[in-house]
């Protein structure tokens, strides 16, 4: 039976409770704390990339130390050797070819970005190239340092967290076809008259830009004076930071006029033997207000075979941060009186 109307309003008009005030106004809200955390290089093939498959488990690499990497609002780092559709793999030697499936070890880690510019992206050829683009996108992977064509090699790639838009380029002392008008896949070179450009061209689309760069003496603390000039250049462009890679063991912490140069992270998913400074690696943790940096950090980490990167427990990390100059994983702002 359906009531009249006066009587379903009328409770209403005599006993309902007030309806709360509107909120009041408050204060401007403080900017987003974003994290972005960077790692060195990645290579998912070999003894790795064989077990992987053997076994099915693609978290293998990365088991330990994802937290650290999903945790962030950006993970980047760099993958040495592209995906191939077809065999071989590899399983040995300089050659790098990695299975497609491997792909997902990236995913599982929580992998935004990474970059293809190095020595072994063009193991497999265009195909592999031109294969392994497409793969990284689509899981939702974004790549750097290389492309279809010079302006796609050199163009950034644009992640937004929290409202602010952060750009990553990538860069390697080995580039292939890297001119306007190339025809086949480009791998950006190290120029710092380019780095310049584009820089200055990803500063009028983003807040913050990040470079990586894979360039530098193999197994030797010292940097290389090409490195230095190119990572420069490129803070003098605008980039907040650059990350190297390439040769394999960490090398010193940077910072120079407004921004921080890691000139090599080291390994990261990468098994050598020898020498043992190569099972040691940094990953870097920048944390941002909004679109200004307030913290930047070294972490110590360890790699144990067969390439499977974990943080170095206390003991361990006092002599990887020596070895680069640095006293504590926080380098900036200092939580130590000098």
């Amino acid at each position: 039976m359906r009531l009249p109307l006066w009587i379903l309003i009328f409770p209403c008009l005599t006993g309902c409770p007030q309806a709360p005030p509107p909120p009041e106004a408050s204060g401007p809200q403080p900017p987003p704390r974003i994290t972005v955390a960077a790692a060195g290089d990645i290579l998912l093939a070999r003894a790795l990339g064989e077990r992987m498959e053997r076994t099915g488990d693609y978290t293998l690499p990365f088991a330990v130390i994802a937290p650290e990497l999903s945790g962030a609002d950006i993970a980047f780092g760099n993958l040495e050797g592209p995906f191939c559709e077809k065999p071989p793999y590899t399983k040995e030697g300089m050659i790098f070819r990695v299975r497609p499936r491997a792909v997902e070890s990236l995913v599982l880690a929580g992998f935004d970005v990474v970059s293809v510019a190095n020595n072994h992206f063009g193991d497999g050829g265009n195909a592999c190239m031109e294969f392994s683009l497409a793969r990284l996108r689509e899981a939702k992977i974004a790549p750097v340092g290389a492309g279809l064509s010079y302006d796609d090699a050199h163009a950034s790639a644009i992640l937004f967290r929290h409202g602010v838009r952060f750009a990553f380029l990538g860069y390697s002392y080995a580039p292939r076809n890297d001119a306007p008008g190339a025809k086949n896949a480009v791998i950006a070179g190290r120029d710092p008259a380019q780095v310049r450009r584009d820089v200055a061209a990803a500063r009028a689309r983003a807040d913050v830009v990040l470079v990586s760069l894979h360039d530098g003496a193999e197994y030797t603390r010292a940097v290389a004076r090409e490195t230095q000039e190119f990572a420069r250049a490129a803070i003098d462009a605008g980039a907040t930071a650059v990350f190297g890679h390439h040769p394999h063991v960490p090398q010193r912490v940077e910072q120079y006029g407004n921004g921080w140069i890691f000139y090599s992270l080291g390994n990261f998913v990468f098994w050598q033997n020898e020498p043992a400074a190569t099972r040691t690696a940094l990953l870097a943790r920048l944390t941002f207000s909004g679109a200004k940096l307030e913290r930047v950090e070294a972490l110590p980490v360890v790699i144990e075979s067969p390439g499977v990167p974990r943080l170095a427990n206390e003991k361990q990390a006092a002599p990887i941060l020596k070895a680069v100059g640095l006293a504590s994983p926080r380098i900036w702002p200092s939580d130590r009186i000098p």
